[in-house]
């Protein structure tokens, strides 16, 4: 199978524990480059692709339009299967809809994963899959020998919000609120550390992906300052294979503590810099 470079932390262990073989697509500003897929699948047969197309964990960003149509032109062809992991489209800061490419499937291609984990609450485990019939049965029996079935109270819950008059308020004060958070940590970021760090900035979605800019940086060390001056940061090469890279998150720090933060983190990097 082929995934994002980088991307989630945890799916690739998950996979890896189950003997699939994974290689890496590289993330662009537009997201992968569909003629890489093609590449990968004359050298190793592929079977599947997992990605995560709309404000991609950890980098931000959109797969645009017309990739997706040539990815699902080239999957079409090689009979080669999506898993589209969705948690983020539905925050998109200016509230547009980003066509899914579960929503472009003509074939029963695509299998689409998403969750209230990122828009409700982080412990609330409740998602859902739209695929084939056939696959969803296949899943359903799996999950119900696997755990015995969800929980019916979070559930009732959840059914509950999704069906209430204040469902859709809370996602407008949800979208506002993550847009300043980004902002802010976008201007605190260019205040503490212009030159010395870069970054991709999103449109949507809890994450803002930051290169840095001095090679010679080492990005455990740079965990463990940060960690003393109560930061902490996901370092690079445990989302993918550049360890020149962090991850800030900040869907769930409140809003005032942005600042502080980022100068400490400030502090932290320009220790490990001579000329600083």
């Amino acid at each position: 199978m082929a995934i994002e470079d980088p991307s989630y932390a945890f799916s690739l262990p998950i996979f890896h524990s189950e003997g699939l073989n994974t290689h890496l697509l590289p993330v662009q500003n537009e997201g992968i480059d569909p003629d890489q897929i093609i590449a990968l699948h004359k050298r190793h047969r592929l079977k599947m692709l997992f990605l995560n197309p709309t404000y991609q964990n950890p980098t931000g960003t959109t797969l645009d339009l017309e990739r997706r149509r040539r990815i699902l032109e080239i999957c079409s062809k090689f009979g080669i299967a999506i898993v589209e992991d969705d948690p983020y489209s539905i925050i998109g800061y200016d509230g547009a809809i980003i066509d899914s490419m579960k929503s472009m499937d003509k074939e029963g291609l695509v299998l689409y994963v998403s969750s209230l984990t990122k828009i409700i609450a982080s412990g609330l485990r409740i998602g859902w899959i739209l695929g084939p019939q056939t696959v969803i049965n296949h899943l359903a029996d799996v999950k119900q020998q696997f755990d015995f079935s969800h929980p019916n109270l979070p559930q009732l819950i959840a059914a509950k919000l999704l069906s209430s008059k204040h469902f859709d308020e809370h996602i407008r004060r949800l979208r506002e609120g993550l847009k300043i958070k980004r902002d802010l940590t976008v201007q605190s970021l260019e205040n503490e550390l212009k030159g010395i760090i870069s970054f991709f900035v999103p449109e949507g979605g809890i994450h803002l992906w930051c290169k840095l800019n001095d090679e010679e940086i080492d990005e455990n060390l740079l965990f463990k300052e940060s960690l003393k001056r109560g930061v902490v940061f996901a370092p690079g090469s445990t989302l993918g294979s550049d360890d020149k890279y962090i991850r800030f998150t900040y869907g769930r720090v409140e809003t005032k503590s942005i600042p502080e933060g980022i100068r400490r983190f400030a502090q932290s990097l320009k220790s490990l810099i001579p000329t600083c």
